[in-house]
Order: structure tokens, then C-alpha cells, then sequence
């Protein structure tokens, strides 16, 4: 097997951990809050479910999955258990797991515990991998 197989082997049996990770994610939590292309907010969300962002957000998001579609462009400060990431993002992000897809582009720092980048996905700042808990405590705070 060549080197580009078996690279891409590898690929596909992480994107397959990955997915079994999220599948149960986004079926048990519906879409709460929708942010269309187009809509700019500026301020604080907080939901029990997920969130969707196609549009333009300043400010803070709470919440247990956050989705930012390849449309979307934020600055934010983040506290999730979930976030994915396609389209470009600046703040503070803290979250159990985070996924960056091919299109994504974050600026800023992340905290998490389980850190997936896709080829082609541009990222600059600090990243903190396995805070020590750091991530957990800030869900803790989200749900209490």
C-alpha cells in the first residue's frame, strides 16, 4: 500500500471516529436559534439546543452545539460542547470538541479537549488541547 493510501485510509477511519462523535450530537439537540445569511446580531445568545449561524454575529454564544455554516462570519466568545466550524470566526472559543472544516478559518484562542482540523482549514492564535478540565467547568457554568 502506498504512503497516499494509507494516509487516506487513516483519514477516513478518524473521519469516521469523528462522525459517530457527532451523529448522536446533532440528532439529540434541534436547531434552537437560526442566524440566515444576511441578518447581523450583536449580543449575547444563550440555548438549551443548537445553534446556526449563516449571518454575522458580534458578542457571546452559550450554548451546547454551536454550527457556523461556510456563510458565516463572527466574533464571538464561545462556550459549547460542540462547535464546527466552515466559516470565519475571531474570539475566544471554549469547547469540549471543536471541528474545523476545509473552508473554516478561526482566529483568536481555542480551548478544548478534542481539537479535529481538516485539510485546507486555516487557523492563528493560541490553542490550548486537554485544558485541564478548563472547557468542562465553562459548560458547568453554562448549565447551572
Amino acid at each position: 500500500m502506498s504512503v497516499l493510501a494509507t494516509l487516506v485510509q487513516w483519514k477516513n477511519t478518524l473521519l469516521g471516529k469523528l462522525w459517530r462523535k457527532f451523529d448522536p450530537v446533532f440528532a439529540r439537540y434541534p436547531v434552537d436559534v437560526f442566524f440566515p445569511q444576511g441578518v447581523f446580531f450583536d449580543g449575547e445568545v444563550e440555548s438549551a439546543s443548537l445553534i446556526r449561524v449563516e449571518g454575522e454575529v458580534r458578542g457571546s454564544i452559550r450554548c451546547p452545539v454551536v454550527v457556523f455554516a461556510a456563510t458565516s462570519k463572527a466574533t464571538v466568545e464561545v462556550a459549547s460542547r460542540c462547535l464546527y466550524i466552515e466559516g470565519y470566526c475571531r474570539g475566544v472559543f471554549r469547547s469540549d470538541m471543536l471541528y474545523l472544516a476545509p473552508s473554516g478559518h478561526v482566529e483568536g484562542e481555542i480551548h478544548t479537549e478534542t481539537l479535529y482540523i481538516e485539510d485546507g482549514a486555516r487557523m492563528r492564535g493560541r490553542i490550548c488541547v486537554g485544558g485541564h478540565g478548563e472547557t468542562h467547568a465553562a459548560w458547568e457554568a453554562l448549565t447551572s
